[in-house]
């Protein structure tokens, strides 16, 4: 039932993908194949797969086309099988994709590669090391594709084709909520074809209009559950993050920020676990226990409206200071998240202040957890700052000025001005 599913769900985003292409009336559609090994454990998994994609290349519809020289947006569905484990075999997954072609050449072009999405665990078992599997996972992807153009003229056949490699780097997490949940960490490489059934000469290439660069104030709460470890069953652990904090557009393309971030996470409640035993040295459940405070500086990559970008903090306040060895004997080999973490945020503006925004906060590659919120947005705050009186009027109202659509009509007579009138 599950692979059924799956299966009707990425046959019905595939069969729709050419209906939105319609707007943009170039596309091509996508072939290829991977190989490529899972790192992130102690026995070697090697894994072969392929994807399928449908591209839609940003011609000049908004300015944010020209900022990054005309674009790709694509969507993806997958397929990766591991070999050599003893858990997980199979995991479907579809993303939508960001190509930014950084070297762009009548034979050949270079992207930088983004991508996030979701995915499944199609057949997995419990591999005896108490570690939980829940069967969809979010899905990370980043690298470099190349595109080798098989002919230049125009309205040759060949110029429709394209042969595509590259190599990417693909995380999975499951969940999000379990502490103890099975991290993969896939670096592969891929070999393809593109088809583009119909082509169009590329636009004139322009500079995009630049933004205005004024320091922005950004402040939210994002909240969400997380457990220690699958022992704890059905019982959830809410988490809250609140922050604040000021940036900066340098370029039409990207940000800087730093500010102040406030956690809460009530998993640190002295609960003595028998398998994950990280945490087992708080004895008590106490408040203070379960605040934390950073200062983080943010790099963003900005699409109008929409930010995305790796958030880098430090903890000026952490009462938790994990021990390097736990009660028996083991010793944990992250020892970052007594100091520092980091934090992969995603902001979307839906008016003029407000914002939605995610939030996965990580020490190194252990997930902590992942949150969902709101925040409030203040474009011109730089301005404010230079000039806080700028938006009040000192000017006297006359009660006898009678303001209609912005012309001002007065109650006194009208009267000619006399010789001698000063």
């Amino acid at each position: 039932m599950r692979k059924f599913f799956l299966f009707t769900v990425l046959a019905t985003i595939v069969a729709l993908l050419p209906v939105s292409a319609q707007h943009n009336m170039v596309f091509r559609y996508k072939g290829e194949a991977f190989y490529g090994n899972e790192v992130n454990s102690t026995d070697s998994k090697f894994m072969v797969g392929g994807e399928y994609a449908f591209e839609l290349p940003q011609f000049g519809k908004k300015n944010w086309h020209y900022t990054y020289k005309f674009p790709t947006v694509g969507f993806a569905v997958g397929y990766m099988k591991l070999m050599g484990t003893d858990s997980i075999s199979n995991i479907a997954y579809t993303y939508p994709y960001f190509l930014y072609p950084f070297v762009h050449t009548p034979r050949v072009a270079i992207n930088l590669r983004l991508a996030t999405g979701c995915g499944m665990y199609i057949d997995y078992k419990d591999n005896g090391r108490h570690q939980s599997y829940f069967p969809y996972v979010g899905v990370y992807s980043a690298g470099l594709t190349g595109d080798i153009f098989l002919a230049t003229r125009y309205g040759n056949p060949l110029s429709q084709w394209q042969v595509t490699f590259g190599g990417n780097c693909t995380w999975l997490h499951d969940g999000f909520i379990d502490r103890n949940t099975m991290v993969m960490f896939i670096p592969y490489a891929n070999l393809g074809l593109k088809y583009t059934p119909n082509v169009y000469p590329l636009p004139m290439k322009h500079p995009a209009r630049p933004v205005r660069h004024v320091m922005c104030l950004e402040g939210g709460v994002q909240g969400g559950v997380n457990q220690l470890g699958a022992e704890d069953g059905i019982k959830y652990y809410p988490n809250v993050s609140l922050n604040v904090g000021l940036y900066y557009p340098f370029s039409n393309a990207y940000r800087m920020g730093f500010g102040l971030d406030g956690f809460f996470n009530a998993a640190y409640d002295g609960k003595q676990r028998v398998y994950s035993r990280r945490y087992n040295f708080i004895k008590e459940d106490k408040f203070k226990n379960k605040i934390r405070g950073g200062i983080f500086w943010a790099n963003d990559m900005t699409i109008e409206r929409f930010s995305a970008g790796i958030h880098i903090g430090f903890y000026p306040y952490n009462p938790i200071k994990v021990p390097a060895v736990d009660e028996l004997g083991y010793t944990w080999p992250n020892r970052c998240e007594d100091f520092m973490y980091w934090k992969f945020v995603t902001k979307y503006r839906f008016t003029k202040h407000l914002y939605a925004t995610t939030s996965l906060k990580s020490h190194l590659d252990a997930v902590e957890d992942f949150e969902v919120g709101l925040g409030y947005y203040m474009a011109d705050f730089g301005n404010r700052v230079k000039n806080p009186f700028s938006r009040i009027s000192f000017k006297k109202e006359d009660p006898n000025e009678l303001k209609v659509e912005g012309e001002t009509y007065s109650k006194k007579p009208f009267r000619h001005r006399e010789l001698f009138d000063e």
